[in-house]
Order: structure tokens, then sequence, then C-alpha cells
């Protein structure tokens, strides 16, 4: 049963990963990590041209 959590957990972390790919970060490492820094991104976060680059902190 924890097995089941972990693939859950990861696939999860995952789809939030992508949202961040689709604001022109990196998936690895980057995406991975603004998950868990940052959430999920808002319209105005990203990472290079968007107005708030999330990586520039």
């Amino acid at each position: 049963m924890p097995s089941v959590a972990v693939v859950i957990l990861l696939a999860v972390w995952t789809v939030f990963a992508v949202q961040w790919k689709e604001q022109d970060c990196p998936l690895v490492p980057t995406s991975y990590l603004l998950v868990i820094t940052h959430g999920t991104p808002s319209v105005f976060e990203g990472c290079g041209d968007h107005p708030i680059d999330v990586t520039e902190d």
C-alpha cells in the first residue's frame, strides 16, 4: 500500500512540474524544485522572459 501512495505522489508532483515547464523552465531539476519552493505557477511567474523570473531568487 505505501508503494501506491509513492506512485500517486510522484504522478501529482510531475503534473505540477509540467506546469512550470510550460512556463519555459527546464523540467529537470528546476521545475521539480519550483514545485517544492513555489507550488504551482501563476500566469506571471516563470523562467526567462516572464515578468517574474523565479530563478532569480
